[in-house]
């Protein structure tokens, strides 16, 4: 099963942990009134182990974030193939309607009724 963080899918959820990292890594944000800046620590499956460095010197503050990995909805190459399988049945049925009502209506000549 693959997992979406973004537009991109990822094949393990500990992949999708660290891609949802990266995008915090280096960030400055404030807490507290004063700056820090964003590294991660630990990342698995289930969550991120953020430590927030004061920009100025001092104490860090450590978060562990719940991470939850999502499905992955982009459309895939299977997802194509059943699009397009149902199209080209749709029109093959439909081609096969006109065939039969033609032949019941005894419209059998090479112009089927055109006149």
């Amino acid at each position: 099963m693959a997992f979406q963080v973004g537009s991109t899918c990822y094949a393990t959820a500990t992949e999708a942990a660290q891609a949802q990292a990266s995008t915090m890594v280096g960030a400055i944000v404030g807490q507290g009134g004063t700056a820090h800046t964003v590294s991660a620590t630990t990342i698995d499956e289930t969550s991120i182990t953020y430590v927030l460095s004061p920009v100025g010197g001092g104490t860090a503050i450590t978060h562990v974030a719940p991470f939850t990995p999502q499905p992955c909805n982009m459309l895939q190459l299977e997802d194509g193939l059943s699009i397009g399988w149902m199209v080209a049945g749709a029109w093959i049925g439909t081609y096969c309607i006109l065939f039969l009502a033609r032949a019941l209506r005894g419209e059998t000549g090479s112009d089927y009724g055109n006149t």
